[in-house]
């Protein structure tokens, strides 16, 4: 698999078809695998003509793990991406995200607007807007040698989400630590980027995406109906809105018979 090295860290990647490249950026505790490939993302975006171009946030699936929380700022998992672009030779392309991947594609529409052509945010939402989780909730969550004795609910999720995924723990709980900067609200109404919101009708963490898609200026939003934080993204209708915004041909989508 290819790497290459952002400021000393090693970040994952692979790029799938030819054409005009979209990015896809996962979330916490995810990876490019279980993210995108298990749901086709990119055989999807190779059938509209595009070059996919997925990747490991620095601390998941195969990219180097790092366990101090200042290796975590959103900046700096925001200059990884950023990186990767420049060692791609992409000056500006549209970013599919989901979850952490749409908090940092957040901070690029707000920070680098002149590298992203357009952002689809998934699995984000109102809370973004509110008072954020003590981030040592979720990371001692984490490291909790008896998770079933986990209280507050929506880490308790994310603690059986990381189990599924076999990710590093202790990667993850810096992570967290790290990524937790409150969002820049007052920026949001001078957002220049095309932007959608996408959310899932019964997500427990991000709450409506009304609210959200309100403050930042000219965007668009929907929610999935039937659909949960970690299973929107295997929901056909996401690739559709998500393609119908981007301007790229509809999915083409298969029924298996087995």
């Amino acid at each position: 698999m290819p790497v290459f090295n952002s400021q000393g860290v090693e970040i994952s990647y692979e790029r799938w078809g030819t054409g005009d490249p979209v990015i896809l950026a996962h979330g916490f505790a995810a990876n490019r695998r279980q993210a995108w490939l298990a749901a086709d993302w990119q055989g999807t975006l190779m059938q509209a003509g595009c070059e996919a171009i997925l990747f490991d946030q620095r601390g998941h699936g195969e990219s180097q793990k790092c366990y101090d929380a200042e290796n975590y700022a959103i900046e700096t998992m925001a200059g990884d991406l950023l990186r990767l672009m420049d060692h791609l030779d992409i000056a500006k392309a549209p970013i599919i995200s989901h979850s952490m991947g749409a908090r940092i594609t957040l901070y690029l529409i707000l920070h680098h607007s002149d590298r992203v052509s357009a952002a689809v945010l998934i699995g984000v939402g109102e809370s973004l807007l509110l008072e954020r989780m003590d981030p040592a909730i979720m990371s001692q969550a984490l490291l909790s040698d008896e998770p079933w004795n986990i209280e507050n609910q929506a880490a308790a999720s994310f603690r059986a989400f990381v189990d599924s995924t076999r990710s590093d723990h202790k990667a993850l709980a810096a992570c967290t630590n790290g990524i937790n900067r409150e969002l820049e609200k007052d920026l949001l109404a001078s957002v220049t980027v095309p932007t959608l919101v996408l959310g899932a009708q019964h997500d427990e963490f991000s709450g409506p995406v009304e609210p959200l898609a309100e403050a930042i200026a000219g965007a668009k939003c929907a929610t999935l109906p039937r659909t949960t934080h970690h299973s929107i993204l295997a929901d056909p209708a996401a690739k559709d809105i998500a393609f119908e915004f981007l301007g790229l041909p509809p999915p083409v989508h298969y029924e298996h018979s087995w």
